[in-house]
Order: C-alpha cells, then sequence, then structure tokens
C-alpha cells in the first residue's frame, strides 16, 4: 500500500484499510466518501467536495482556527473515510443511530499539503474514528443559496438525517466563517 490512500488502487493485503470492528463492519451499512472528517469541540464534520476543491486546506484552517479559540479539534482523515452507521439503539430509547466516520489506517495522522506533500499532523491531533454531524459540502459559489430551504440545511447519509451546509469551494476564510457561525448556533455551542 502506498503512503496516500487510493481507493481505486489499494488492497488489504497486509491488514485492514479501515479498522472498522468487525461486529460493525459485518452488520452496518457503510460507504466510501471522498471526503476530509474532522472533529471540532463536540462535533464531528466531513468536508466533501472534488479534488482541488480545497477540503485539506479547509481542515487545516478550521483546526488552527479552533486552537486558536482554546477549542480542542482533531483529524480523522484528509481525504476519503469509510462513513459506517451504527447499529439501532434499543427499544425504548429516545437515542438516534450515530453515523461515524473511519480514517484509513496507513494515512491515520497524516495530511496532504499541497506544494509541500503528505506530512504529520503531530503527536495528539488526530482521532482514528469520530461520530459526524455536519456533512460541508465544497461547491461553486454560484450554487450556494443566499437563503438555503430547510430541505438543503439536512442531508441523508446510508439513512441517517445528518446537518448540511454548503460552502464556496477554493474560499477558505469565507467557509470557515459559514461553519462556525453555524456550530455556534447549535445546542452545545462551541
Amino acid at each position: 500500500m502506498s503512503l496516500y490512500f487510493d481507493p481505486d488502487h489499494d488492497q488489504a493485503n497486509d491488514g485492514p484499510i479501515f479498522d472498522v470492528p468487525d461486529a460493525i463492519a459485518s452488520s452496518c451499512p457503510s460507504e466510501l466518501m471522498h471526503a476530509a472528517a474532522i472533529v471540532i469541540g463536540p462535533y464531528g464534520l466531513l468536508l466533501k467536495g472534488e479534488s482541488g476543491s480545497g477540503k485539506s486546506l479547509l481542515q487545516r484552517t478550521m483546526r488552527r482556527e479552533a486552537a486558536a479559540l482554546s477549542i480542542p479539534s482533531a483529524l480523522v482523515s484528509d481525504d476519503y473515510v469509510k462513513l459506517v452507521r451504527q447499529p439501532e439503539p434499543q427499544s425504548g430509547t429516545t437515542e438516534q443511530p450515530e453515523l461515524r466516520a473511519y480514517g484509513p489506517v496507513a494515512t491515520r495522522g497524516l495530511q496532504e499539503v499541497r506544494g509541500l506533500g503528505i506530512i504529520s499532523v503531530g503527536e495528539n491531533n488526530f482521532a482514528s474514528e469520530a461520530p459526524m454531524h455536519l456533512l460541508v459540502d465544497l461547491c461553486p459559489a454560484d450554487d450556494i443559496h443566499r437563503m438555503p430551504s430547510s430541505e438543503e440545511t439536512v442531508r441523508s447519509c446510508l439513512g441517517y438525517p445528518i446537518a448540511h451546509l454548503s460552502v464556496p469551494e477554493r474560499s477558505v476564510v469565507e467557509a470557515c466563517d459559514l461553519i462556525f457561525a453555524l456550530l455556534s448556533t447549535w445546542k452545545e455551542p462551541l
């Protein structure tokens, strides 16, 4: 396996590509997603976009901004995640099933920096997996509605509703501002 994950060519001959627990991997729906996954405070974010849309730069900027605000943050994966819908909770509880992102084993703690290559995020700045709460689509600015409808603020991933936000691709300052503004309005603000 190469140092960086390529889902079209990498194979798990020498171990798992993703270390999803066997009981979950065999019984829960999952999908491979071209997205970065980070944790900012209590929230997991999926940053989804085409190659070159600014996912890596946005995740680094979000984590730096969180650090400046003394908010804990971590990188789960910089490029691809295995998204898994966790088992349904026991009957009689009000809990929702959880959507979790798992990073590739081979790239754990690594990120791409265009112009430098693959570098480490540092010893305590990554997590192997985390629950996800917000799907952020990096898309052309012209595709973003100024006043999104309520239908645009929620998407379905593996049949699970997840909060959704569209941000302009390759516009890190605006995207970071939109994401932090949204998170500051949530039940458990940052």
